[in-house]
């Protein structure tokens, strides 16, 4: 797991049927030398909060029965640490 901060929403208007409901968020690594990544949020993230994402294998055993079109999934909001 990673955490990072919500910098922005991406727009997608044409998106797969096999993409679960939520929205694509634009997140900036702590860490690095401002890496981001997309991650697909269904919590309800916005802007500006710090978000505990998962990526790669951990992401595909939240999808039960399907192949997962994601690979980063964010996963809770961080209050603190």
């Amino acid at each position: 797991m990673r955490t990072g901060v919500v910098i922005g929403k991406v727009w997608a208007t044409k998106r797969l049927a096999e993409l679960p409901s939520g929205a694509l968020l634009q997140v900036r690594l702590d860490g690095t030398k401002g890496e981001e990544v997309v991650a697909l949020d269904t919590l309800g993230c916005g802007e500006g909060e710090r978000v505990l994402i998962c990526q790669g294998d951990m992401v595909a055993r939240w999808f039960e029965q399907q192949i997962p079109v994601v690979d980063t999934l964010v996963v809770g909001v961080v209050d603190g640490a």
